[in-house]
């Protein structure tokens, strides 16, 4: 039962971090390269475009591997996140809203990686 847990929570969180790394992608792009609203840093719109796509690439594998009862795919989005998490802290001194996608970035690749080592690695 539990691992049919993980397998749902899995596909949902991967399509939501796919829909999170479009809005990241254009906000951006749109906000922060282009300059519509008042707050345009280069700096921060291509760190939250590479955050995007970190994002879209752990989404992929979370919804590619959520059946999968190896480690594989948990570690994979574990160091995408990891690696987000810290752009999103560097990130968030020049736009901060980026520590809000930082934190949901660490507490996504580290959720799934601890609880996937909680309830084995078996099917």
């Amino acid at each position: 039962m539990e691992v049919k847990k993980i397998r749902v929570t899995k596909l949902v969180i991967g399509i939501l971090m796919i829909v999170l790394s479009i809005w990241l992608f254009l906000d951006g792009l749109l906000s922060q390269l282009l300059g519509i609203y008042a707050t345009k840093s280069i700096f921060g719109g291509i760190l939250e475009i590479v955050i995007a796509g970190l994002f879209i690439g752990a989404g992929i594998v979370y919804i590619c591997l959520e059946k999968s009862p190896y480690l594989g795919g948990d570690i994979t989005g574990l160091i995408l996140m990891i690696i987000a998490g810290i752009l999103g802290i560097f990130g968030g001194f020049i736009y901060a809203w980026m520590f809000l996608y930082a934190a949901i970035a660490l507490i996504i690749g580290f959720g799934f990686y601890i609880w996937h080592r909680i309830i084995g690695t078996d099917d």
